[in-house]
């Protein structure tokens, strides 16, 4: 770091004396890391750098909000209390027991005639005897082409004759 460089963050955390003091403590820390000197200087020279830019930071805004017709402590307390108000209904969610969602009652199965007396009626396409079709709609399920809602489904179909 240049001494141009180096007297122009002092210059900047003079300005805002809490950002000095915040440097300070920083730079007494990092004397006691087991690094080289050098790296103790860059650490010491980065950590000023943006110590300086958050107070810088930190009074631009307080000025912003000045400008916008709030006082810089207004605004503070607004946006405090905002973030208490979230974190609050955060963790009244996080306390709250899960949903239970349940399924909607089925339907009851309708009553099917015996198989021995439908074995043998063609469907309404003529496609061949109940028993037929039946094994084919499992053999489909089995497959993995129907789910059980829809092989359910397709079986109370051929069952009532719709």
């Amino acid at each position: 770091m240049t001494d141009e460089t180096r007297s122009n963050l002092d210059a900047r955390l003079q300005r805002h004396g809490f950002a000095r003091d915040v440097h300070r403590g920083l730079s007494k820390g990092i004397g006691f890391l087991p690094v080289s000197d050098e790296t103790k200087s860059m650490l010491t020279a980065r950590s000023g750098e943006a110590v300086a830019f958050a107070a810088e930071t930190g009074v631009a805004l307080a000025n912003g909000a000045v400008v916008a017709g709030k006082g810089a402590v207004d605004a503070a307390r607004e946006g405090y209390h905002a973030f208490e108000e979230k974190r609050e209904e955060e963790a009244a969610a996080a306390k709250r027991p899960f949903s239970i969602v349940t399924a909607p009652p089925e339907a009851p199965a309708p009553v099917a005639e015996p198989a021995d007396a439908a074995a043998g009626t063609p469907g309404p396409e003529g496609e061949g005897d109940l028993l037929e079709r039946l094994e084919r709609l499992g053999s489909l399920r089995a497959a993995g082409h129907l789910s059980d809602a829809e092989f359910e489904a397709a079986k109370a179909r051929l069952l009532t004759g719709a």
